[in-house]
């Protein structure tokens, strides 16, 4: 099947409400804002989550020993270790606590107060790496019990497109381009499958072959059932949404094909490695079966 196609045309699912940050230096900080909140009670406010997902220079999932680090202007630090099965689509999770600000000291030793400049680095094996992007919604940034998605890239970005130089480079010698990296943009789509740049790159198919990669495709229909297929790429989770007029688009239970499978469909597939995957897509409860499919990939 043709990427290209708007019926069976693999995508990503990605958020149009967020907005990427490019980290111009290591001392660019972000500011917890936490003055509208007030509280009379007690000291202690109910503390912010930041969570997402982190990524190597080349677009996998960190999955090795690495540490999520958030350091404050004033030397306070909170820290999460990456997990790689934490839920779909993420992989640290960091609580950081929070002070009211009623009194003039912290209620305890590590939680931050109104406005609060902060920057993340993450550790691996002692060695200490930058994101060169930090990507999300910052809307609720800093609110008491409220949750902010903070996807991290690892890496360099000289060209500022959002893509790392060394896949960048890795992508201009494996198809043999004629082009330096400030030729290339996250909307670039140099081969002959319409698939960008960025999509390759969250997909972690790389695209060094038109014929490969970021796919979908009906393999067979089996009594009634659909049966779709795509490559799974280890570290990405994947869900499929489904349309009966290519205008509302929801999700829909899939079963993947694979001998230690739970036999109940599920919502997304975390994949353990890199293969063809073949998941089949029953009818729903009111036996309906969606005519056009997608494949959302984080």
């Amino acid at each position: 099947m043709n990427t290209t196609s708007p019926t069976r045309n693999a995508e990503r699912g990605t958020r149009t409400s967020r907005r990427a940050s490019l980290l111009a230096t290591a001392l660019l900080a972000f500011i917890l804002h936490l003055s509208t909140f007030i509280l009379s009670a007690f000291p202690p406010a109910l503390p912010h989550t930041i969570y997402g997902m982190a990524r190597d220079e080349y677009g996998n999932p960190l999955r090795t020993n690495a540490t999520i680090v958030l350091t404050t202007s004033t030397g306070l630090s909170v820290s999460a270790q990456v997990e790689t099965e934490l839920e779909p689509g993420v992989n640290y999770r960091l609580v950081v606590p929070l002070d009211s600000g009623v009194k003039s000291d912290a209620y305890k030793t590590g939680a931050l107060q109104s406005t609060v400049p902060f920057r993340i680095r993450v550790t691996i094996n002692n060695a200490t790496f930058l994101p060169i992007e930090m990507t999300g919604d910052y809307s609720l940034l800093g609110q008491p019990g409220k949750q902010t998605r903070i996807d991290l890239t690892l890496g360099e970005d000289t060209n500022g497109n959002g893509l790392p130089d060394a896949w960048e480079r890795a992508m201009i010698a494996a198809r043999g381009w004629n082009v330096t990296l400030n030729d290339l943009t996250g909307s670039s789509s140099l081969g002959t499958n319409g698939v960008t740049l960025l999509q390759e790159y969250v997909a972690g198919t790389y695209g060094f072959e038109d014929g490969n990669g970021l796919n979908l495709a009906i393999a067979r229909i089996e009594a009634g059932t659909p049966v779709l297929e795509f490559l799974a790429v280890r570290g990405r989770t994947y869900t499929i949404v489904g349309s009966t007029n290519l205008k509302a688009w929801m999700p829909v239970p899939f079963r993947p094909l694979l001998p230690d499978a739970d036999a109940e469909p599920v919502s997304t597939y975390l994949s353990p490695d890199v293969r063809l995957l073949q998941v089949a897509v029953p009818a729903s409860a009111t036996g309906t079966v969606p005519l056009f499919y997608k494949l959302q990939i984080q």
